[in-house]
């Protein structure tokens, strides 16, 4: 598969970053799961997408909020990516980033 989803779902956000031929094509940041009135959108879009390249995606999902991605059937109870014709989901450990002390300038001991 040529073309990739990330989807890295936070209680705050969702951003998507669509990579066709190593070409990042579309960024977007949309509501959190949770927020989804209709939990089947996340999976219309990923169907959409892949009609519209003609291709089945692979979809990497970085996700907190494993409930929602359950209930949207992104993932299994069990945090197993979905799979389809249109897409292969993998779910993807979430590595918080911790942020760095910066130290003082000139050496300081």
């Amino acid at each position: 598969m040529r073309n990739q989803v990330q989807v890295t779902a936070t209680s705050r956000w969702t951003r998507l970053v669509v990579t066709l031929d190593k070409t990042v094509v579309l960024r977007g940041r949309l509501p959190p799961l949770s927020a989804m009135r209709d939990a089947g959108a996340a999976i219309a879009l990923l169907e959409a997408l892949s009609r519209w390249v003609d291709e089945k995606l692979s979809v990497a999902l970085h996700a907190d909020d494993a409930v929602s991605c359950f209930r949207c059937d992104l993932a299994d109870e069990l945090e197993r990516g979905a799979s389809s014709d249109y897409y292969a989901i993998d779910v993807v450990k979430r590595e918080r980033k911790r942020r760095v002390a910066e130290l003082p300038v000139g050496g300081a001991r």
